[in-house]
């Protein structure tokens, strides 16, 4: 085979291997034809066969992928609208409390509560806070929490709209001290009461209250009754004397033959009484007095009474009987 033929040869197999290596896809490659050798006379010499260096295919470089498609850059987003302004709120009227007299202020809603000082009648402030129940307000006294009782004030406003406020704790009341007890002393007896003087009668004789019975008689009016000792016996020799318009009459007990310790009067001469006249009995010193009496003709010697009186009023005829007097 001839040189040229040999170096054909070669180029094809580079141009080949060349082509191969660079198409991404491999393409079908159509049969080469291959010439027919030409037979050429021998050379008288012995070909010396050539060493041809082989270069290795050079390889190019695979495409790197594409970038990426870069993101598209930030779109500035849409300013937000602006919310419409609110109209300013008024700020709400303050409640306000007056003190409608003297009134204690309190550091929480209740007498249980110490007084931390006292507001005068006319003195106002801001209500704070109030009770749950609504009956203590709270203010600001001086800096510090006070409250008041709502029933000794007048609150400008509706307290319904003021915030309960939190009641402080109830404080805890000073344990007294207790008193220890003092040694019961023994109790003496109280000492009798001295003995009261018996009170002795203002008179030596006394009228026996309720004895007499009056009763009405159309007739006459007249009086009788008796003179006892105290142990109830009969007593004669006491005088007893009547007294209406004046002096009128005095006789002696059991005398003129009445019985023991009796006597009588008839002193209206055995007839009634004239209405509203006035009698008055009682016992008198029977000195200068004889057995059958004294009267206006013969004069009377001492009237001063020595018994109380018997009084009555005669406004219709009767009759008085029983009439009794006591003494020793």
């Amino acid at each position: 085979m001839s040189r040229k033929i040999l170096v054909l040869v070669f180029a094809l197999l580079v141009v080949g291997l060349v082509a191969g290596c660079a198409a991404p896809t491999p393409q079908p490659v159509p049969p080469t034809k291959t010439p027919k050798p030409t037979f050429t006379p021998t050379p008288d010499w012995t070909p010396t066969s050539i060493a041809f260096e082989t270069t290795a295919p050079e390889v190019q470089p695979t495409a790197a992928p594409a970038e990426a498609t870069a993101a598209p850059e930030d779109t500035a987003a849409p300013e937000a609208t602006a919310a419409p302004t609110e109209a300013p709120t008024e700020a709400p009227e303050a409640i306000r409390f007056t003190a409608n007299q003297n009134v204690n202020v309190r550091s929480g809603p209740g007498t249980v509560y110490p007084a931390i000082g006292r507001l005068t009648a006319g003195q106002s402030f801001d209500v704070t806070g109030r009770s749950e129940s609504g009956d203590w307000v709270k203010f600001d006294y001086d800096g510090r929490e006070g409250w008041v009782t709502f029933a000794l004030v007048s609150v400008e406003g509706d307290l319904n709209g003021v915030e309960v406020a939190q009641a402080p704790a109830v404080p805890t009341p000073r344990p007294q001290p207790t008193a220890r007890p003092r040694p019961v002393q023994p109790t003496q007896p109280p000492a009798p009461p001295p003995p009261q003087p018996t009170a002795r009668p203002a008179f030596p004789f006394q009228y026996v209250e309720g004895s007499a019975k009056c009763e009405p008689n159309a007739g006459t009016t007249y009086f009788n009754g008796v003179v006892r000792y105290r142990n109830n016996s009969p007593r004669n020799g006491v005088c007893v004397h009547i007294a209406f318009f004046g002096p009128r009459q005095t006789k002696c007990s059991g005398c003129g033959g009445v019985g023991d310790g009796n006597w009588g009067f008839s002193p209206f001469g055995g007839n009634p009484a004239p209405p509203g006249t006035t009698v008055e009995i009682y016992v008198v010193s029977c000195e200068g007095v004889t057995e059958g009496g004294q009267d206006l003709n013969t004069g009377f010697s001492d009237l001063a009474p020595k018994s109380d009186k018997w009084v009555r009023t005669i406004n219709a005829s009767e009759q008085c009987t029983g009439i009794t007097f006591v003494g020793d």
